[in-house]
């Protein structure tokens, strides 16, 4: 089952999960479902692996790469923000929960932000698959902790987070965007 959310493009992948008492086993993604909805083709060219200790929170980073991201083992909550400065959607937040408990995959189209944080006591097993190679160019980033974006989904779960200095450095939404978008035009980007 593929589940749309409140971001075009932004796409929740869900298959069952077949347990016994040898474990279980589970479809990851299969792209011809995720081509379908989107009426194109998605190219893969790397797969990636990063793990992340309990309380430690990444991002928002926007690469310039489609992305689909599956979290093998703990839980963790994604966020995901659209960065595309002319959609209609842009600077919206939506809160996805993915691991263990639940199995989904997410498909990222290019420009989202992408934030997550790990959730309990388990180390966090983070597999994606993009679309382009690393080059190892900046890319666009926010503050992981921007108050325009936490009051979309009402902030992380944990206390004491684990953030990288690059992380807790970024520039706000505004700042990062604000020469670029009329943040006015969008309800969920006041009041902060």
């Amino acid at each position: 089952m593929i589940k749309t959310t409140e971001i075009p493009g932004l796409l929740i992948y869900q298959r069952e999960v077949f347990e016994d008492n040898r474990g279980f086993f589970h479809e990851i993604i299969e792209l011809k479902d995720i081509e379908k909805v989107l009426g194109k083709k998605i190219n893969i060219v790397q797969s990636n692996h990063a793990r992340s200790y309990p309380n430690v929170i990444r991002g928002f980073h926007a690469e310039p790469w489609e992305k689909i991201i599956y979290v093998a083992s703990g839980e963790a909550m994604a966020v995901i923000v659209d960065f595309r400065t002319d959609s209609e959607t842009f600077g919206k937040a939506v809160k996805i929960m993915l691991g263990e408990k639940n199995h989904n995959t997410i498909y990222l189209p290019e420009g989202m932000g992408n934030s997550f944080c790990v959730i309990g006591d388990k180390t966090v097993e983070y597999i994606y698959y993009i679309t382009n190679y690393f080059e190892g160019k900046p890319t666009p980033a926010v503050f992981y902790n921007d108050p325009i974006i936490i009051k979309q989904f009402g902030g992380w779960p944990i206390d004491n987070p684990i953030v990288s200095e690059k992380d807790k450095n970024y520039p706000t939404l505004k700042e990062k965007f604000g020469n670029l978008v009329d943040f006015s035009k969008f309800s969920w980007l006041q009041g902060a």
